[in-house]
């Protein structure tokens, strides 16, 4: 698990969240919503290139996802791993009961479970 690193506004243009995830050398932007969390991903972002969207006209709030995948900071590896396989996804939110306490990524799993690290402790790819 890693602390977020980037944050951007439901308003905010997705020029301006792909120009914050590209500076924060991350996957996912936390977007906070009426008291909730919600995800803006580089997927988010490829899907509305390929389908033509102005990236300076449309907001972040319009293709983020308002239900993101989450697990509790006491999920095991394993279980993680399971819903990111089930679902199809690359990060998954951790909460501490109901405060966000950081970002599960596929890297921070390969890292661990190959031995390489421990949870937390993944070191960022080389370039970010």
């Amino acid at each position: 698990m890693a602390p977020v690193r980037v944050r951007v506004e439901p308003t905010d243009t997705l020029r301006t969240a792909a120009v914050a995830l590209r500076d924060g050398a991350t996957g996912l932007a936390v977007v906070e919503l009426g008291g909730r969390q919600c995800v803006f991903t580089e997927r988010d972002l490829l899907r509305a290139i390929g389908a033509g969207i102005d990236v300076d006209a449309e907001s972040v709030s319009d293709h983020m996802s308002t239900s993101p995948l989450a697990v509790q900071a006491a999920a095991t590896v394993q279980s993680a791993c399971d819903v990111m396989i089930e679902r199809n996804a690359r990060h998954l939110l951790v909460f501490e009961g109901d405060e966000l306490a950081g970002v599960l990524n596929m890297r921070d799993v390969v890292g661990v479970l190959s031995g390489a690290a421990e949870m937390g402790e993944v070191p960022p790819a080389k370039g970010s």
